[in-house]
């Protein structure tokens, strides 16, 4: 008997098929022989299957031998799709259909349904078909099978649960040599829209072939793969041209106005932060394109130009919202679960309602005034509460209730009283803020600990140009600082790495003037600190600068050093909240916004653009993409915008509540020149701020120089983790680095991220050449470090930290006073209420307060590190199995950081405000725990 493969023919006799073997051959189904006996393959490509036949002839005798042959024949069912001949030569598939009709997801669109069902009874349908692997030799194309219809859409109801999908049927019809279906061409002939979730081929065999759609299907033709991932030179011949043409889909031209149903990936500048059309004072500088202003480019959206600034793009409503490609929007069962939809309900119908209580109330009366806001609450109930307009509606925003009972500590039981939930800052001891050793164990554990770094050079020095700014020597001396050094000498103090700093001088000094001419009264400040024998930090000074009155001129600096134990010194006090207010806007422009939410959409744009759904590094990373895009643009609809001067409501959030005010996003820009790629992954980002050493003794092969650094002893683990799932993955796909070279969507995707996404960046020399699989993994580890571990570091305790004021203000209204002034009197009369008069005001720490609470919130389908929600994400069990490793690494990690907190010895990991570290625990339950490294940046 004889078996053709292609041009080679395999014969049981050629092999000495035993009579074991021949059995174990002869299980394949009669149906897929010829008349001949020779195997239906017919592809000359499938030649690798005679060379196992090659191995059946010199393996021996026996047991091994008959499992080889098995081998043959379960690969030949596997290249034949399974597929069983049945009358006049055809064969039935059956296709399992999860989808989600718009009248389920949104309620306001119950047209929906009737126009769906007048599509059906007009015969225009849902249509499918399949694409094989293989190749058509009339077309040169993937054969395809004739088209079919989703079963009974008509007749179908929507379970209970519909929310997680209606199933339907489809049936298809193929011809014998059909080959294995990779590919799902599907058109939607209705008039509305439905999300698709997935499709499942069973075929004759009882074997399924599984496609992981989870996207939005509008009218038109949409192509879908199989599980199953190559890199583009092993690409089937049936799907090659299908690969390129969903590319060339979502590339788009670079023209016209995007449109809600676009799946457009393109890049543009940050020209949409502003509104010169309303005024002059409305105009925001572009971001990006210009060495004045560099920035990352952000996804295109096409809208018409201002007519007072050409360069610039008009803005979107709020309820029509900011253009992003339709799948990146999807993010929960229904829009009403979002949390993003609770913060555009928030900044339209509950922002003027908080300003109209809160109104000619310019400051508090004391502390225990804002300790009201968790105690008894703001009342609504004066204000009333008017129903959404039929455009709120249609927007799908939540009523003011809704809001407010979401926003509310779940104790209270009055809708019309907003009560916010205590922050974790003043849960275990209400005054522990205050102290000393709790401003600076959080530089280590608290919200922002990507900055402190190791002084190096006494005085401090700057590096912004003297001709302008003056001498470059900050005016801290020895004797600042000498009596806080538990004896040791300056000297002596560097060389043991025991000085500190958190450095904010040329950040801020270049703006000074500009923002001091507005509402916020900022200094430039740098802090200092020492590490004690304990291994905890000690505050010890303080120094704010203001600009020289004249350029060259030495700046105004003043130096507060720590007072003897027991004395109060308000001044001291004041130059604290001064350097609170420095971290708290620097966190928010640059480790949070610029350092994970504006960096990493570059990479995800150009990743849908570049590289296929089929290519195993798409794979990998888009679950690190899910939402980000969808909450940057809601950032820059109200969070990062333009506050409006002439609007009595507050309109963009950050410029109203923190200090730089119209100034926050340029800012931000300035510190875009100074980011490096190659700096953002831990490791590198430590020894940048010369935290840790190189030393292959210790444990991931660093040496910390504060042992007890909550952050950078998690992050390290979690580090580890992630870098091991790579190197295991990649070195499923890629032999070895010819394999990085040759693969072309991998060089434009890297091309693309340096010379267009980061394109003020194209001349840097510090981007890896991508010419070698240690090049590969560095990016990957790095982008996936920064999307889930690094954003959770700095995201999800903001209100933990930010959620009490006085602990983390956002604004400051006043310069701290000179002794002997009037204002100094004022001081000394009523520190408190002096105090209160220079951080936020009532209406900017409420509004602060409301927006963090949500953006410090897991949503109930959060997807964490080492975790994938998707079923069937992937049909190869080597990736399966290497992701269980990394899944079962990160639990281990959990268990250490559980342990890691409850040693009474590592005092940074819960200090005097008893707040465990636990930001980068990897799992989390839903809403607002202090907890959770979710696999992207999702809110």
């Amino acid at each position: 008997m004889s078996h053709t493969i292609g041009a080679s023919v395999l014969t049981t006799q050629s092999v000495g098929t035993s009579s074991a073997e021949y059995a174990c051959l002869h299980k394949i189904p009669h149906s897929i022989w010829r008349s001949n006996g020779e195997w239906l393959l017919g592809k000359k490509s499938d030649l690798r299957l005679f060379d196992i036949s090659t191995r059946v002839r010199s393996a021996g005798s026996g047991k091994r031998r008959v499992n080889t042959t098995c081998q043959i024949r379960n690969t030949l069912q596997e290249k034949l799709g399974g597929l069983i001949k049945g009358k006049d030569g055809k064969v039935t598939v059956t296709g399992t259909v999860i989808l989600q009709r718009k009248n389920v997801l949104d309620l306001n669109s119950q047209l929906a349904a009737v126009a769906d069902t007048a599509s059906e009874l007009l015969q225009q349908k849902v249509k499918l078909q399949l694409v094989s692997v293989d190749i058509d030799p009339e077309t040169q194309d993937g054969r395809r099978s004739e088209w079919s219809s989703l079963e009974k859409w008509i007749l179908t109801l929507d379970p209970i649960t519909a929310d997680k999908g209606t199933r339907y049927s489809v049936h298809f019809t193929l011809d014998e040599g059909f080959g294995t279906p990779g590919a799902l061409i599907m058109n939607n002939n209705h008039l509305s829209e439905f999300f698709l979730q997935s499709v499942t081929l069973e075929m004759p065999d009882k074997s399924e072939i599984y496609f992981a759609c989870n996207s939005w299907v509008y009218g038109g033709t949409r192509i879908f793969f199989a599980n199953k991932v190559y890199l583009p030179s092993d690409t089937p011949a049936g799907l090659a041209i299908l690969r390129g043409e969903e590319l060339h889909n979502l590339q788009g031209d670079g023209t016209g106005e995007r449109q809600e149903k676009d799946r457009i990936y393109d890049y543009d500048f940050y020209n949409d932060l502003g509104d010169a059309d309303t005024g002059e004072e409305n105009a925001r500088p572009v971001l990006g394109g210009s060495e004045t202003h560099t920035y990352p480019r952000r996804c295109r959206t096409g809208r018409r130009r201002l007519l007072a600034d050409p360069n610039s793009e008009s803005r979107a409503s709020l309820l029509k919202g900011i253009y992003i490609p339709r799948d990146e929007q999807f993010g929960h069962l229904k829009q009403s679960d979002f949390l993003t939809a609770t913060l555009q309900s928030f900044v339209r119908v509950v922002i003027p309602i908080l300003q109209g209580i809160l109104k000619g109330k310019s400051d508090f009366k004391s502390i225990n005034e804002i300790r009201d806001l968790y105690t008894r609450g703001l009342s609504f109930a004066a204000s009333g509460f008017q129903q959404l307009s039929p455009e709120e509606i249609a927007g799908q925003l939540k009523s003011r209730l809704q809001v407010i009972a979401e926003l509310t500590d779940g104790t209270s039981t009055d809708s019309s009283i907003l009560k916010f939930p205590p922050p974790q800052i003043i849960q275990a001891d209400g005054f522990a803020w205050f102290e000393d050793d709790e401003f600076a164990r959080q530089r280590l554990s608290g919200l922002n600990p990507v900055v402190i770094e190791r002084l190096k050079v006494f005085p401090p020095e700057s590096g912004l140009d003297p001709k302008i700014y003056g001498p470059l020597t900050s005016s801290i001396t020895a004797e600042h600082i000498e009596g806080n050094l538990d004896g040791l000498t300056i000297k002596q103090a560097l060389d043991q790495s025991k000085l500190f700093i958190v450095d904010y001088h040329d950040i801020y000094l270049p703006y000074l003037e500009k923002i001091n001419a507005l509402e916020g009264k900022a200094y430039a400040s740098r802090t200092v600190f020492f590490l004690n024998d304990e291994g905890s930090l000690e505050l010890i000074a303080i120094e704010l600068t203001l600009p020289p009155d004249n350029k060259g001129e030495k700046p105004i600096s003043r130096v507060f050093t720590r007072p003897p134990p027991g004395k109060n010194d308000y001044l001291w006090l004041l130059a604290k909240a001064h350097a609170c207010i420095n971290d708290a806007g620097y966190h928010e422009l640059v480790s949070h916004w610029l350092r994970t939410h504006a960096c990493i959409e570059p990479f995800i744009i150009a990743t849908h653009r570049q590289l296929s759904s089929l290519h195993p590094l798409h794979l990998l990373l888009t679950p690190h993409f899910k939402n980000t895009m969808n909450i940057n643009s809601f950032a820059r609809q109200s969070l990062i915008n333009y506050n409006a001067s002439n609007s009595p409501v507050m309109t963009g959030i950050i410029e109203g509540a923190f200090t730089p005010g119209k100034y926050c996003l340029e800012m931000s820009s300035a510190v875009y020149k100074e980011w490096r790629f190659d700096e953002q992954g831990l490791p590198a980002d430590l020894i940048k701020r010369g935290i840790a050493e190189y030393d292959s003794s210790s444990k991931h092969g660093l040496r910390l120089c504060i042992e007890d650094y909550p952050f950078a002893v998690d992050g390290l683990d979690i580090w580890d983790s992630i870098q091991s799932w790579v190197k295991e993955y990649l070195s499923i796909y890629y032999k070895d680095d010819k394999a990085v070279q040759e693969d072309t969507e991998l060089q434009t995707w890297w091309k693309e991220i340096r010379t267009i996404g980061h394109g003020d960046k194209v001349n840097e020399n510090w981007w890896v050449a991508m010419q070698s699989l240690v090049d590969l993994e560095k990016v990957l580890v790095t982008i996936i470090w920064v999307t889930s571990a690094h954003h959770a570091a700095v995201n999800f305790g903001q209100y933990a930290y930010m959620g009490f004021m006085p602990n983390m203000p956002t604004m400051a209204r006043k310069l701290i006073p000179e002794v002997g002034t009037a204002e100094y009197d004022e001081l000394l009369k009523d520190p408190e209420a002096f105090y209160l008069k220079m951080v936020s005001t009532p209406v900017q720490t409420t509004i602060v307060m409301a927006t963090l609470e949500v953006l410090s919130k897991h949503a109930s389908d959060e997807e964490y590190l080492g975790q994938r929600t998707t079923p069937n994400w992937t049909s190869d069990e080597r990736v399966i199995a290497a992701f269980n490793r990394f899944t079962g690494r990160l639990n281990a990690v959990e268990e250490d950081i559980k342990s890691r907190n409850a040693n009474p010895e590592l005092r940074n990991r819960f200090g005097s405000a008893q707040i465990p570290y636990t930001l980068l625990n990897p799992t989390s339950a839903t809403g607002l725990t202090g907890r959770g490294v979710p696999n992207s940046i999702s809110i």
